[in-house]
């Protein structure tokens, strides 16, 4: 009977924490879903995104001599060639920052200017991921592959994850829901 009252106590006292864990991982989930995993928009959309995103890491790369072209999602030079693949089109870290934006309980000013500011910058992030693997490719071809995994991956989660966390902190808690006045007390 302790242990039934204790977690009712829980609950109770983290209800809105609760709330929005529970949020934020249905809409990651959905998300996650419908963009890196449903194949009408994993080859209608996502593909398409990759193969510019291939030409962009191009063109920064090229804007240093690299001498760099590409081939669908393929970038490739006489030393070095890599494959934006799955995953490292940056839907990943786009989802999470999006769910935590969603999930929040704030107005939707706030999370028009979450997603407006901090999905682009998630981009702009895993796209300067992209032509620092391909330097590494290109100087560093043994430890490539470590550097792709355990580095740059978490750098582009830490990142996301850090734009969360200003946005809440400068916008989200800033620009709250619209609540009702606060009732004022009667005099005497």
């Amino acid at each position: 009977m302790q242990s039934r009252h204790s977690l009712k106590n829980f609950f109770d006292a983290n209800q809105k924490t609760l709330r929005f864990l529970l949020l934020f991982a249905a809409i990651f989930g959905v998300l996650y879903f419908f963009f890196g995993v449903a194949p009408g928009i994993r080859f209608g959309v996502i593909k398409p995104y990759t193969r510019f995103l291939a030409r962009g890491v191009v063109a920064i790369i090229n804007l240093f001599g690299a001498g760099a072209a590409a081939d669908g999602t393929i970038v490739s030079s006489e030393r070095f060639s890599m494959n934006i693949a799955m995953g490292c089109d940056g839907v990943e870290a786009s989802s999470l920052l999006a769910a935590g934006v969603l999930a929040f309980p704030t107005s939707w000013r706030a999370k028009a200017i979450g997603l407006a500011v901090g999905l682009p910058l998630i981009h702009v992030i895993n796209l300067l991921r992209l032509v620092g693997l391909f330097y590494a490719g290109l100087y560093l071809p043994d430890v490539v592959e470590g550097i792709h995994v355990y580095v740059a991956q978490t750098i582009v989660i830490l990142l996301s994850t850090a734009i969360l966390i200003l946005w809440l902190q400068r916008i989200a808690i800033k620009l709250p829901r619209n609540l009702p006045p606060p009732v004022a007390e009667s005099s005497r």
